[in-house]
């Protein structure tokens, strides 16, 4: 989102960029950073070309916690080395802008009156004031371009916005779909549609079909890595892998049911891999894939039955708070994980050396 001279609502200023219509100034601030940093990356490769994915002699960089404005507004005035031929431009980036004092930002102020035309002055903050008179100055100049959150029930907008940019079909129930699971993380919205894009094939729309399928194989392949983390003991990856599905609002329940279905797997295969079971034999009793078979025997071997038993317990405990507790479902997910993978690194007697 962005806003026009008069402070009505207009189009994201990244879209104009990549169309080639590039301002001398902009001055960029917002929650939604995911949208401040593409903008910038957009500014980036349109004023350095081939040039914007390395170091660049056109291309000066700031934090104003260490520099000056005055520094910044003398850079944003050199003109481009190598020629200033037509076309040729500097770019000069200043962050944190929006912790400059007032009195600070004077230079700014006939800078923006009477900008470099050779000179992209990209200017990025969290909250700017617009009483201050600089900010309200690069407004009503048409340089100032806001990124808010967007709301919940504004994403699904987003997202058809977004598909028509990269010459996408998203039909509107997909477009509510994907926007209700992968929530308001507008970079993990992006990669989604790519993603899906992908999925549903060149030049085919993307349906509600689409949308479940590949969330579906998504979570289970997260259940799977995790599951497999637990039961190779460690902790730190479990818990990291935890911490992505919670975020990406995998229900509690349904990760303690998968934990405890692996559980039941492993135990299975400890029993016959004792009784001298073949590999074939096992995988199908304990119904997973041959090719997979060591994620469920590695630990089963690796943990003492007694290990089996406490680990269950744990799983049943849990059930139970999940069901019945007020406590944080996050917590008692994350305590059970790193009990599970606790117990799969203590190794049985048998495996002891």
């Amino acid at each position: 989102m962005a806003w026009d001279r008069g402070g009505a609502e207009r189009e994201d200023p990244t879209l104009a960029i990549e169309r080639g219509q590039l301002d001398p100034i902009y001055a960029l601030h917002g929650a939604e950073r995911y949208l401040v940093d593409r903008c910038v990356a957009a500014i980036r490769k349109a004023v350095l070309g081939k040039d914007a994915a390395g170091p660049s002699f056109n291309a000066d960089a700031f934090d104003l916690k260490d520099s000056n404005l005055g520094t910044v507004v003398a850079a944003a005035r050199t003109l481009p080395l190598f020629g200033g031929g037509p076309g040729k431009r500097r770019l000069v980036l200043a962050k944190g802008i929006d912790d400059v004092k007032a009195e600070a930002l004077e230079p700014l102020l006939a800078y923006v009156a009477d900008p470099n035309p050779s000179t992209c002055l990209v200017l990025v903050g969290e909250k700017f004031d617009t009483r201050f008179k600089v900010f309200a100055t690069l407004r009503k100049a048409g340089f100032l371009h806001d990124f808010p959150s967007l709301r919940e029930r504004e994403l699904g907008a987003w997202l058809g916005r977004e598909a028509r940019a990269r010459k996408l079909t998203l039909e509107p129930d997909a477009a509510a779909a994907l926007a209700e699971i992968a929530g308001p993380d507008l970079g993990r919205l992006s990669q989604a549609l790519e993603q899906l894009s992908l999925y549903a094939g060149p030049g085919k729309p993307i349906r509600l079909d689409d949308v479940e399928d590949l969330i579906a194989e998504t979570r289970q392949r997260g259940v799977f890595e995790l599951t497999r983390a637990i039961g190779e003991g460690d902790v730190t990856r479990a818990l990291r892998l935890l911490t992505n599905m919670l975020r990406n609002r995998e229900p509690a329940l349904r990760i303690q049911f998968m934990l405890l279905r692996q559980l039941r797997q492993i135990w299975r295969a400890k029993e016959l891999a004792a009784a001298g079971a073949p590999r074939a034999e096992i995988a199908g009793a304990v119904g997973i894939a041959p090719f997979f078979l060591d994620d469920v025997l590695n630990p089963a071997r690796r943990m003492s039955t007694a290990a089996l038993a406490r680990s269950y317990e744990r799983l049943y405990q849990a059930d139970k708070t999940l069901k019945s507790s007020r406590i944080d479902p996050d917590l008692i997910l994350s305590k059970l994980v790193q009990q599970l993978a606790e117990d799969a690194s203590a190794r049985s007697p048998a495996t002891r050396r």
